[in-house]
């Protein structure tokens, strides 16, 4: 297993099974946060996801918002 997919794999067991949780976590200090979707947020892949999960889950994303988080948050570059 790469250590992509080992990241992926923890996250996403961290996450209850869900990959929408994955995408939108808002653990900011996990030291794998930045790995989190099985690449970095700087790959080419991350953005596109990102933006796609903020259109998605718009109930997710109103939770979010009230806690102070938006887009840019979760567009950090690393």
């Amino acid at each position: 297993m790469t250590k992509q997919k080992a990241i992926a794999k923890y996250c996403k067991e961290c996450s209850g099974g869900s990959s929408k949780e994955v995408t939108l976590c808002s653990i900011f200090d996990c030291p794998l946060w930045e790995y989190r979707c099985g690449y970095h947020i700087s790959s080419n892949r991350y953005k596109p996801r990102i933006r796609r999960a903020f259109k998605q889950y718009k109930l997710d994303v109103t939770e979010l918002k009230g806690m102070g988080l938006d887009i840019g948050d979760f567009l950090i570059e690393g």
